[in-house]
């Protein structure tokens, strides 16, 4: 949070709820619990289903101003969406993806930890039209429901190992990436290119040990900061202008930030 000083004078202070696993009806009542509590508005991750939706909704009649980071809810009633644009990261992705694997045809897998995210669905159709358009050799292979837990993304990527002996390469839209390698090793099969999202503490291990080829990331300090600017605007108390989504980042092991 140090975009907060960035911010003077206005003074913000956050109140945080993180969930590793949350339904949809459980999710619908913590952001109408913001009613109870009172607040100036809500910067929400959330799978795209009616009830998260009718809550943003009840939010927004209320005054409460809600916007998406990351993962975006278009059919809500959000004031903005703050993050990447999915769709051209899964394009991304398949470009690197499709470089650095020979022209031979083989299978790659995009995993997915949740299909209900609206940005990994976007992230996997930008990679799955990228390298229909233009690496047809490639044959793409969906291993969804892993949620990100180790465990079940571990179990889903042995199971996918196991029926296809060609598979060499992930594209992992999500978490649960030390599971993956993880799931290579049990079957001593060779990962020639993984590519990740995210610079989270996980992916900067498998960075340093070469285990993850490259992670597509963007600037969460900028996010944060055009999160509240979104804010600030809807109370009129700035006048932010149009606000662009966050540029795509490529790390690799050598231009990993410290």
């Amino acid at each position: 949070m140090a975009q907060l000083g960035s911010l003077a004078p206005f003074r913000i202070a956050p109140r945080f709820y993180f969930f590793e696993e949350i339904d949809s009806q459980a999710m619908h009542d913590q952001l109408l619990h913001c009613l109870v509590k009172g607040s100036h508005g809500v910067v929400l991750k959330a799978a795209d289903e009616p009830l998260v939706n009718l809550a943003v909704r009840e939010l927004s009649v209320a005054g409460i101003p809600v916007v998406t980071l990351v993962t975006d809810l278009p059919r809500s009633e959000r004031i903005g969406y703050v993050g990447m644009d999915n769709r051209a990261s899964g394009q991304t992705a398949a470009y690197l993806l499709s470089k650095w694997l020979d022209g031979g045809e083989r299978d790659v897998a995009v995993v997915i930890g949740s299909e209900l995210f609206r940005g990994e669905e976007e992230r996997e159709m930008g990679f799955r039209n990228w390298l229909r358009a233009h690496a047809g050799h490639l044959r793409v292979l969906d291993i969804s429901g892993g949620y990100g837990v180790y465990h079940r993304t571990f179990d889903r990527m042995l199971e996918a190992l196991q029926q296809h002996p060609q598979l060499q390469a992930v594209y992992s839209v999500g978490g649960g990436n030390r599971a993956i390698v993880d799931a290579f090793a049990a079957q001593r099969r060779s990962l020639e290119v993984f590519v990740g999202h995210d610079l989270d503490e996980e992916n900067r291990q498998l960075l340093a040990e070469q285990k993850i080829t490259a992670v597509i990331d963007h600037d969460l300090q900028v996010d944060a900061r055009h999160v509240f600017l979104h804010i600030l605007q809807y109370h009129r108390l700035w006048n932010a202008g149009p606000i662009a989504s966050s540029p795509v980042q490529i790390v690799t092991p050598f231009n990993m930030p410290y």
